[in-house]
């Protein structure tokens, strides 16, 4: 089946894949004024009997990164996946639960506009696609996030879409440092730097 090794500072850490896969979601997040300046979560989805579907989660919520930690994403294809930690349908009263909570939370959301605090100003992704350097993403002013997405889906299997981007809390201020498909074989890089 088609899998995501996901390596932290040189060790395999996961490598994520179910069967029955529709996606394979894995999100490395970056802040400027986090504890911490990076955040690595793996996620997916997929298909259950009977046209249902299900949340799926390797590892915790999501792996605090320090300045220096290296996420390696290398797709391939595995017959020994790592075991999810947890699997919620989205009919279940769990999911369904979570879903009422966060649509009350959204109708009372008030964004913050005023500026975080700057514990970590110069946050950088560095990027290496297959060993070689491709882009830096750094913080441009008025940003605060930086946000690299790997993308698998059921609809295009042979490939994964990437993509890492800086952005701030005013939704027209963003920086686009990468976008395209990589194929089976391929390794993605990420570098935290603070």
């Amino acid at each position: 089946m088609v899998c995501i090794e996901v390596g932290l500072d040189g060790e395999l850490f996961r490598t994520a894949g179910i069967k029955d896969a529709s996606l394979i979601t894995p999100r490395l997040a970056g802040f400027v004024g986090g504890e911490t300046p990076a955040s690595l979560t793996l996620s997916g989805m997929c298909d259950l009997a009977e046209g249902r579907a299900a949340h799926v989660y390797w590892g915790p919520d999501q792996v605090e990164l320090k300045s220096g930690a290296v996420v390696t994403f290398r797709f391939t294809i595995s017959q020994s996946p790592s075991s999810p930690e947890r699997i919620v349908p989205t009919d279940s009263p769990v999911y369904i639960e979570e879903q009422r909570e966060f649509e009350a939370y959204k109708k009372t959301f008030v964004p913050d506009s005023s500026p975080s605090p700057r514990t970590f100003p110069e946050l950088a992704f560095h990027c290496r696609v297959n060993g070689k350097a491709v882009t830096v993403a750094r913080l441009k002013t008025g940003e605060e996030h930086v946000l690299c997405s790997v993308l698998w889906n059921k609809w295009l299997p042979d490939r994964f879409r990437v993509s890492l981007r800086s952005f701030g809390k005013d939704p027209h201020r963003k920086t686009e440092w990468l976008d395209r498909d990589l194929a089976i074989g391929d390794e993605l890089e990420i570098r935290v730097a603070a």
